[in-house]
């Protein structure tokens, strides 16, 4: 893993528009969405330090927002987002891959 500015994720995610991605959202505690396919059609990127995305898709239309990003890593061919909360815990995940991910086992 490594880690990333803001800029330099915007940039992956802006050369992926017009591809088709995988999205994997986690919000905790316990909400969860893995493997959403679609086809990335706009970045958005506002803030300096905390910062909001919005991903527009289309092929589903869809619109991803997430705030109150703070980190940013590259893992393999995924890009990793995320959010802590006041005590440095992981309170939000965004990871946007071009390859699906491992969905693992059901209960």
């Amino acid at each position: 893993m490594r880690t990333l500015g803001a800029a330099e994720a915007r940039d992956r995610l802006e050369a992926w528009r017009g591809s088709r991605v995988y999205v994997h959202l986690e919000v905790n505690p316990e909400a969860y969405l893995r493997n959403a396919s679609a086809t990335l059609d706009e970045v958005g990127m506002f803030g300096d330090g905390l910062y909001r995305l919005h991903l527009r898709f289309r092929d589903p239309d869809g619109l991803l927002y997430i705030q109150d990003v703070t980190e940013f890593v590259e893992d393999g061919s995924a890009l990793v987002m995320m959010g802590l909360d006041g005590q440095n815990r992981v309170r939000q995940t965004l990871t946007v891959s071009k390859e699906p991910l491992d969905v693992g086992k059901v209960g």
